[in-house]
């Protein structure tokens, strides 16, 4: 414990530096470096395809333009870790920052013409890539795309041709200032979940396998969340999502990441910090892909693991700092002051394991959970957040399963609707008065008929 004890007190050292340098303005400085950078990357990517139309692959005329691009690229890992260089609406951004081309020797569209034939929107370098690697990944793009799923026919054939540190990416778009999200929709919400669960699963795997973080695709599924959570009630829904191809850590994972959009949106956070709320949620475990030894690290590790894994993310940000405190203070007592995502989360993260994932015990029923949280108000969870999540959660928050006077089972599918509905939530029918199943879904509300009399505990509903 001394040796991860020094390991905290370093990274806190190297994150309070690392502010200190971002204030100081080394932001402006890095966004330069990148900039520059990145003219040449794309310049060279676009060269070395007009060179594919007269030259064959082995032609001496690659030599140098290939070394060049294979240096750019390398400068860029050590300022940014992963590169990714992305296509949109006639622009190309590297890790976020427009580039500005001459449009006398290179544009933009020529890339993104280059990579649309191949069904993608841009590439990540999760490694520095070595010169006979470029000319390969330069006749790839310059090959005939795969009639179908051309996107996966060329990440094998980069897999195949040693490339696996290359990945082609989707498309994008720009949301305009002031533009309006799509309204959300039930069924948009139930994929844009499903998404959720699937690429924190992909982010664990990454990381597993020694990448860089890549916030950007975990930052786009939580933007549709937040934009939901507007509207609709995306911790019901998140309840009752019926996903069996989700892992038990990308549902955790999920769970935690929606819980907190919510209590930050109560809490009155702006879109934008709570789109960096949802990504921090999203990686406040990184440090379980950690396999010092060969194995993942215990309760206690796993935050300064969870810090170790986010510091290889170069680079320096406000989201980024954000992220990396919640994840190393995500388990620690409100009376110890950590960061405000820190606080939310904890109350999130142990919401979720006390409900659905504890290691050791049985689970507790989310309304027994809520009575039972509420005893560390003030030395571990922050007494307004807590009450906040409270007042959202109800008396039954979603999942719990309560009998009526009258003998009717029935699940809690809802919030707190309001303030004057706080502890009567719409639910769904499970058994009938006589205890047979419901053998349809039928909505039970409330405030309209039943009073409970009990909350029953999963396990004895589930045998009983």
């Amino acid at each position: 414990m001394s040796e991860e004890r020094d390991e905290l007190l370093l990274a806190q050292d190297q994150l309070g530096k690392a502010i200190e340098q971002a204030r100081a303005g080394e932001d402006r400085q890095l966004a330069q470096q990148v900039r520059d950078l990145g003219e040449q990357v794309v310049r060279l990517l676009n060269g070395l395809q007009r060179l594919t139309q007269i030259h064959d692959p082995k032609n001496a005329a690659f030599d140098q333009p290939v070394l060049d691009l294979a240096d750019a690229l390398r400068r860029l890992y050590d300022l940014l870790g992963a590169v990714r260089v992305v296509c949109v609406e006639g622009q190309v951004y590297v890790n976020d920052i427009r580039i500005r081309l001459d449009e006398r020797t290179s544009t933009a569209s020529e890339l993104a013409d280059e990579l649309a034939r191949h069904g993608a929107g841009g590439l990540t370098f999760h490694e520095p890539v070595n010169g006979p690697g470029i000319r390969a990944l330069t006749f790839l793009l310059a090959a005939a795309a795969a009639p179908a799923d051309a996107r996966r026919e060329l990440s094998e054939k980069l897999q195949a041709a040693g490339l696996a540190m290359v990945t082609p990416t989707g498309f994008f778009r720009l949301r305009l200032s002031g533009e309006k999200a799509s309204e959300p929709t039930e069924t948009g919400l139930h994929r844009a979940l499903e998404r959720a669960g699937a690429v924190a699963h992909d982010a664990m795997a990454q990381l597993a396998a020694g990448r860089m973080p890549n916030p950007a695709p975990l930052r786009r599924v939580v933007a549709e969340l937040v934009d939901a959570s507007a509207e609709l009630d995306v911790v019901a829904d998140e309840a009752q999502l019926p996903d069996p191809e989700a892992t038990v850590y990308a549902r955790h994972t999920r769970r935690v990441c929606v819980l907190a959009v919510v209590l930050g949106r109560d809490l009155g956070l702006p879109h934008a910090n709570l789109a960096d709320l949802g990504v921090a949620a999203m990686f406040h475990d990184a440090g379980y892909a950690s396999r010092a030894g060969g194995a993942p690290p215990d309760l206690e590790q796993h935050p300064v693991r969870s810090l170790r894994v986010l510091l290889r993310q170069r680079g320096f940000h406000t989201a980024k700092l954000r992220r990396q405190l919640a994840a190393v203070q995500h388990h620690r007592g409100a009376e110890e002051r950590p960061s405000l995502y820190a606080r939310i989360l904890r109350i999130c993260d142990d919401f979720d394991t006390l409900t659905r994932m504890r290691a050791t015990g049985p689970i507790l029923p989310p309304g027994e959970a809520l009575r039972v949280m509420a005893s560390g108000v003030g030395p571990v969870y922050d007494p307004v957040l807590f009450q906040l999540f409270v007042n959202r959660m109800g008396k039954w928050p979603p999942g719990a399963v309560l009998r009526l006077a009258d003998g009717r089972v029935v699940v809690s599918v809802s919030g707190a609707r309001d303030p004057s509905l706080w502890a009567i939530p719409l639910t769904h029918l499970v058994r009938a008065a006589d205890g047979r199943p419901a053998a349809e879904t039928t909505a039970v509300d409330l405030a309209l008929e039943g009073e409970v009399v009990a909350e029953l505990h999963p396990a004895e509903f589930l045998t009983g």
